[in-house]
């Protein structure tokens, strides 16, 4: 029986049009992320300075070269993001219990790190401690001032979009049980008449029958003739 979200949609329409957009947003940014390494390798940082101010390139350059690994991370995460969940777009579409399965557990893991992020952040909001990095040797701070009513904001939003990734998460993880019970249910097929004009599944396919009655010999048309 399929299942639904939301009252009346499929599952199956959800996991397609939710891996149609992850695979989406994910090669989106693992292209970004590859683009910014490529400069930092480069060290072509002009084009991203088009429109900063003097006195902040510096800045943006050391941070950039100082946080390059997680430049790299952040590609890397991305771009297997965008990997599964192709995988998950097409097995929406033929209906493969791997593919859904390799998404689901892929979507489960993203909500647990969103999940340490959104927490790790809700801490830096509330905390009240600056952001320093160390530019030819000068420590440079910027202050966290951010307001009380800011802090309620983001943490509705945090909230929100936490609760939306785990419904997110719900919704894959049903199809994916939709597709087990119906590959149990095709592993154990049987047909049984029932009343209704229905079937149950008791009987195999192939299961052994009796004699056909008019097959035997004294049944056997023209045995008497």
């Amino acid at each position: 029986m399929s299942r639904h979200f939301c009252f009346c949609i499929p599952v199956r329409a959800g996991v397609f049009v939710l891996s149609f957009l992850t695979f989406c947003t994910g090669a989106l940014f693992a292209g970004l992320g590859w683009f910014l390494f490529h400069i930092i390798e480069t060290g072509d940082f002009a084009r991203l300075e088009t429109n900063m101010v003097e006195s902040d390139k510096a800045p943006f350059e050391a941070g950039l070269k100082k946080y390059k690994w997680a430049v790299i991370v952040g590609s890397l995460i991305f771009t297997f993001i965008a990997l599964i969940s192709f995988f998950g777009f097409i097995g929406s579409i033929v209906r493969n219990r791997r593919m859904v399965k390799a998404y689901s557990f892929l979507t489960i893991i993203a909500f647990l790190l969103g999940s340490a992020a959104a927490g790790f952040l809700l801490y830096l909001v509330y905390s009240n401690k600056p952001f320093c990095l160390t530019v030819e040797g000068t420590k440079e701070c910027v202050a966290n001032n951010i307001k009380i009513g800011e802090k309620i904001g983001l943490t509705a939003a945090v909230v929100v979009e936490w609760l939306g990734q785990l419904y997110i998460v719900t919704i894959i993880r049903r199809y994916y049980q939709q597709l087990e019970e119906e590959r149990e249910y095709r592993n154990d097929f049987r047909l049984n008449p029932t009343s209704g004009g229905t079937y149950e599944a008791k009987e195999g396919l192939l299961a052994t029958q009796g004699a056909y009655p008019y097959s035997d010999q004294q049944n056997r048309f023209g045995s008497h003739a």
